[in-house]
Formats: structure tokens, sequence, C-alpha cells
């Protein structure tokens, strides 16, 4: 039997995806820089909030709807959560029995690579976000709140205390799912991309719902993106998963 039959690694150096690698780099770089000055030198962020702010009651009335403080915020989350943990069974079902849909034997590695994204993603964020100045749309002044609007390159102000708000937390609760983007790879390249952007678009919705709630502004949730994918090429990388090729 041959190794790529049996899902066994294969030698690196046959396989590595320098160029994948390469790309997402430079998409990565390229992505930053544009986010970096986009919100810097424009008011986006504070346009876009503006809409969903009641400045005669003083709130952001979708902070206190059903649907998205409870159905969205709660319970979509919980679901999320649960799918993360139904996916680290699925990676230690894979290591013990042998007795499985033949997809599962032969992505190991893969499975373990998603299963470690669910835990990884929200780490790296909930880790920039304890060292983040940068606050919530309802602590900005704009908005009713005690502190000045600052971007990712602005300094706050002395004796500012620290908002914690950046990037946004909530969208880590979906962007771990860009993990199954390379689930598929390198043998089903438009299904991962497919996969791909179901994720990002859910990852996406997630942090727009807080936007309407004044939780968080569009910066946070392009930046949570950004460095979800980035968590998740590396971990990809670091764990070896390009080295599994399915038959």
């Amino acid at each position: 039997m041959k190794p790529e039959e049996s899902g066994a690694a294969l030698p690196s150096a046959a396989f590595f995806p320098r160029r994948f690698y390469l790309l997402q780099i430079a998409l990565l770089a390229a992505s930053a820089i544009a986010l970096s000055w986009l919100f810097h030198v424009t008011r986006l962020d504070l346009q876009l909030a503006t809409p969903y702010y009641d400045p005669v009651n003083h709130t952001f009335p979708w902070r206190y709807a059903w649907i998205s403080k409870y159905f969205i915020h709660r319970y979509l989350k919980y679901s999320l959560l649960l799918a993360g943990v139904a996916v680290w069974l699925a990676a230690l079902a894979i290591r013990r029995h042998a007795r499985l849909p033949h997809f599962f034997l032969t992505h190991r590695r893969r499975w373990w690579f998603v299963a470690w994204c669910f835990v990884a993603v929200p780490v790296v964020i909930a880790v920039l976000r304890r060292l983040s100045p940068m606050h919530c749309p309802w602590e900005v002044s704009d908005f009713g709140g005690y502190a000045p609007y600052i971007d990712l390159w602005t300094q706050a102000p002395a004796g500012l205390r620290p908002g914690h708000c950046f990037p946004a937390a909530f969208v880590a609760s979906g962007s771990w799912l860009l993990g199954f983007a390379l689930l598929w790879y390198p043998e089903h390249k438009l299904r991962s991309v497919l996969v791909g952007l179901t994720a990002l678009l859910l990852a996406f919705s997630l942090g727009w719902v807080q936007q309407m709630r004044g939780a968080h502004f569009l910066s946070h949730t392009l930046w949570s993106l950004w460095v979800s994918w980035a968590v998740v090429v590396l971990l990809h990388a670091l764990s070896g998963t390009w080295r599994e090729r399915s038959p």
C-alpha cells in the first residue's frame, strides 16, 4: 500500500507548499497596511457606528434587543462552542478508533489542526484584547461615553483607563472555523475557498451584529479576522498539517 493511500505522511520536502505560504504572507502584509491606513486617516469607524446610535436616549438600541443580545450573542455563541467541542471529540475518536469513515482516517492530522484552531484563535485574540487600550463604541465620547476614539496607531491620552476592546473577541467564536478552509487543501482547492469564504462571512456577520450593539467598531472586526487567519496559517505550517496527503 502506498503512503498516500494509507493517509500516512509523505516526505516533507516533496510537498512543502512554499508558494501557498508566501502568498498568505503577502496577502496578510498587504491587508495589514491597508487596514492600518484606512482606519487611521478616516473616520469610517465612527461614521458606520453612528446610524446604530440613538442620541436622544444615549444608547445603542440593538444592545438590548433579544435577537442580538440573546439569540446571537448567547445561543449562537454556545452553538459554535459546541461545534468546537465536537471537532475535538472527532479528533480524539480518530486517534483511538480505526473503524471510522474513510474521510476521517485519511485526514487525521487535519482534524487535529482544526481542533487546535478552536483553541488557538480565541486565545491569541483574548491576549491581544487584554493588551489593547482601545475602547468599545459605547465607551467612546461620540456615543455618550467617556473615552476619545483611538485607532491602532493613535496613542491613548495619559491617565485614560485602557478599554481592552480590540480586537473583537466575539468574532473569534466563529473565526476559528477558518481552519476548515484547509481541511480539504490542497486536493480540493475550490472547496477550500468556498468553505473559507463561508466561515469568513459568518465571522464577519458576528462582528457586524456587535457593531450594531455598540460593542465593536468595524476595524475591531476586520483586525480580528486578520489575526484569526494569521493564526490559522501559522498553525497549519507549524503543525506539519501540510505533510498529510489524502488519496
